[in-house]
């Protein structure tokens, strides 16, 4: 039977900065606070999550941007099988507060077509709308500039879209929760969620989705490993053993938790 620190050390590697690829685009606020944040407190918090097999980020990608302009060459990478079931991909959601009317008028460039959720959720997933835009007051739901799409397409229209709406107060809620900012009076701009080929593909051509379009669901995630950034300056070999060392010391002193339940992290 694995140790505790056995058991992290089998899925957590230091890899080359310059050889994990990006899947999605970073917000420019969020990338500035987090640098800050990292230079401050001088580690890496939480592993960058990557498929072991192409070396795509499937969570950190923020994280990844901050060590490109530090020139870090080594990460820490907690390494996962992407094609494995208990790996699930949704999305993230725009949200405004404001009702579809009051910033759809202000914009001539989006075009809508008015149709029942059901028929409107069928058209997302055949890449016929970039999003549909839903709001409690409204009987029906909105398409935004429908069309047939291909997949890049799509997602050139994606960022177009959320490009005219950066001056709304906006926010990107978890897919599952749309019902319930529905509920508090939110206008919700559903789209489909991608898949992992599509994904992968973006990666490797360099050519990376609209922030926030992908929520990843992976068991097991480790958080709270604060790898000190001056030791991914080292070697990487180097730094595996700086890593190595310290789980091992962690892991003796009692400090490594694995929870079987849900739970809430307050930052």
């Amino acid at each position: 039977m694995l140790t505790a620190a056995e058991e992290l050390l089998s899925v957590l590697d230091v890899r080359p900065t310059k050889e994990l690829l990006c899947h999605e685009q970073t917000i420019s606020k969020n990338l500035k606070r987090l640098k800050e944040g990292m230079l401050n407190i001088g580690h890496l918090v939480d592993p960058l999550i990557i498929d072991g097999k192409t070396n795509v980020v499937l969570d950190g990608n923020h994280r990844l941007k901050v060590l490109e302009i530090i020139e870090c060459p080594n990460s820490a990478c907690q390494i996962v099988d992407y094609q494995s079931p208990d790996i699930t991909v949704g999305t993230w959601l725009p949200a405004v507060k404001k009702k579809p009317e009051e910033f759809l008028k202000a914009d001539k460039n989006l075009k809508v077509e008015k149709v029942d959720v059901e028929a409107g959720r069928a058209a997302l997933g055949a890449t016929k709308a970039p999003f549909m835009i839903l709001n409690k007051e409204n009987e029906d739901a909105l398409l935004v500039n429908p069309a047939s799409y291909k997949v890049r397409e799509m997602i050139e229209e994606q960022v177009f879209i959320l490009s005219l709406l950066s001056g709304e107060e906006m926010t990107y809620i978890p897919d599952n929760e749309a019902d319930a900012y529905l509920d508090k009076g939110y206008t919700v701009l559903l789209r489909r969620p991608y898949t992992k080929d599509e994904i992968v593909k973006a990666a490797k051509d360099h050519a990376p989705f609209p922030p926030k379009s992908t929520r990843h669901l992976i068991p097991g995630r480790i958080i709270r490993l604060n790898m000190k950034l001056g030791w991914l300056h080292f070697e990487r070999a180097d730094a595996q053993k700086e890593m190595e060392e310290m789980l091992k010391r962690r892991a003796y002193n009692g400090n490594v938790r694995k929870y079987y339940e849900p739970v809430v992290v307050i930052y």
